[in-house]
C-alpha cells in the first residue's frame, strides 16, 4: 500500500493551505467564540470552491485520501466551519448507504451532522431506534448542530441497523449546552419525527458506516497537532532564557521531540487508513480498525501537542489574548469525538482478543 501523496495530492494540500492562510487566520476561531454568524463567510467560499463536492456519491479521482488531506488543513487552520462534521462524518457515515440524493445536497453545501454518540455511552454507535415509520432517541455531543440543516444518524430496527437522515425543524430538539470549542459548537438533542430517507448499512454493517468519519476526525486531529507543535517550536527557536534559546533545554526539545514522534505516528496511521478506505480488497472490520488505531492516535497527538504548547509558551499562553488556547479547545473537542483514546484501544483490544473482557 503507498501512502506517500502523489504530486496531485501535494497541490491540493498547497492550494487548501493558502487559501487557509489568506481566507481563516486563527482570530477567525477566536470571532466565532461571541459571534455565532462568523461561520458564514468562509463557508460560501469553501462551497463556492468546491470542497464540499468531496461529499458527492462520484467525486471522481477524488477519495478518502483527499479528503484526509482538506480535513488536515482545516485542522491546523482551526477553522470555524462545518467542513468535517458535514463532508466527513455526516458524508462519510452514508458512503456506503446508496442516499446519493442526501449525499449530494451535502456536496452542494448544505449543512450536515453525525448523530452516534447514545447517553452515557465513550463509543459511537446507534442511539436511536426506528419503529413503525417513527425515528425516536435521544444523542449527546452533535457537532454543529446548531448550524445544521440535515442530521445522519444511526438506528436499530427490528432487521438491523439502518442510517436514518432526518431534517432539523419539528421533532428535532436541541439541547444547547456548553462546548470546550465554542468555535464549533456540540449539543446534546432529542429526535421524534418521521426520517426524510433510511438504508440498510449492507454487508459491513456499522463498521462500514463508522470508518470513514474516524479517519475523517483524525485528519483533523493531525493539522491540529501539527499547527500546535509548529507554533511550539517556532516559539522555542526565538525565545530566550540565559543568553540561550529555550529549546535547547532538555525539558523543552525531549518534549518537543516527543511531540513531533507522536505526530508522525497519528499522520502515517492516518493516511494509511485512508488509503485503506479507498481499496475495495479491504474488509470492513480491518478498516474499522484502521480507522480507529488512527482517530486514538491522532487524539492523543493532538492534545499532547496542545498542552505542551501551552508549556512552552509559558504565561504567555494563558492570556484570552494569544491563540494557543483556540489549539487547546479543539483538540480537547476533536480529542472525544467519537471515542476517546481509551474507549478506542480497548475495543480494538477487545476485538483482537476475540470477545474476551
Amino acid at each position: 500500500m503507498d501512502v506517500g501523496l502523489s504530486s496531485e495530492q501535494l497541490s491540493l494540500r498547497d492550494a487548501v493551505r493558502d487559501i487557509l492562510r489568506t481566507e481563516c487566520p486563527p482570530d477567525a476561531a477566536r470571532q466565532a467564540i461571541t459571534d455565532p454568524e462568523r461561520w458564514r463567510t468562509l463557508w460560501k467560499t469553501v462551497v463556492d470552491l468546491g470542497w464540499t463536492e468531496l461529499a458527492a456519491p462520484d467525486a471522481g479521482d477524488y477519495g478518502p485520501v483527499e479528503l484526509a488531506v482538506v480535513l488536515e488543513e482545516c485542522g491546523a487552520a482551526i477553522a470555524p466551519i462545518p467542513v468535517l462534521s458535514s463532508v466527513g462524518l455526516a458524508a462519510g457515515a452514508l458512503r456506503a448507504s446508496g442516499l446519493n440524493s442526501v449525499l449530494a445536497d451535502i456536496a452542494g453545501g448544505v449543512v450536515a451532522t453525525l448523530v452516534v454518540h447514545a447517553c452515557g455511552s465513550r463509543l459511537p454507535g446507534a442511539p436511536m431506534t426506528l419503529h413503525r415509520g417513527r425515528l425516536r432517541g435521544r444523542a449527546v455531543a452533535v457537532p454543529n448542530l446548531s448550524r445544521a440543516e440535515l442530521i445522519v444518524t444511526l438506528a436499530t430496527t427490528e432487521d438491523g441497523i439502518v442510517a436514518a437522515v432526518v431534517r432539523c425543524g419539528d421533532g428535532v430538539t436541541p439541547m444547547a449546552g456548553e462546548s470546550t470549542d465554542p468555535a464549533q459548537p456540540v449539543a446534546d438533542v432529542e429526535i421524534d419525527t418521521e426520517p426524510l430517507a433510511t438504508a440498510p448499512l449492507g454487508m459491513g454493517g456499522i463498521e462500514s458506516a463508522l470508518a470513514e468519519p474516524l479517519v475523517a476526525a483524525a485528519a483533523d486531529l493531525v493539522g491540529v497537532a501539527r499547527a500546535a507543535l509548529h507554533r511550539s517550536v517556532e516559539h522555542a527557536k526565538t525565545r530566550r532564557q540565559f543568553g540561550t534559546p529555550i529549546g535547547a533545554f532538555q525539558g523543552i526539545k525531549h518534549a518537543l521531540a516527543d511531540n513531533y514522534v507522536s505526530l508522525e505516528r497519528a499522520r502515517s496511521l492516518t493516511y494509511a487508513a485512508a488509503a485503506r478506505l479507498g481499496d475495495p480488497n479491504s474488509a470492513p472490520a480491518d478498516a474499522w480498525t484502521a480507522a480507529a488505531l488512527a482517530k486514538a492516535a491522532a487524539g492523543d497527538a493532538a492534545a499532547n501537542c496542545a498542552r505542551t504548547a501551552v508549556q512552552v509558551h509559558g504565561a504567555l499562553a494563558q492570556t484570552w489574548e494569544h491563540d494557543i488556547h483556540l489549539y487547546v479547545r479543539h483538540a480537547w473537542q476533536g480529542a472525544a469525538m467519537l471515542g476517546d483514546s481509551r474507549a478506542l484501544y480497548h475495543e480494538v483490544g477487545r476485538r483482537f482478543a476475540g470477545g474476551v473482557r
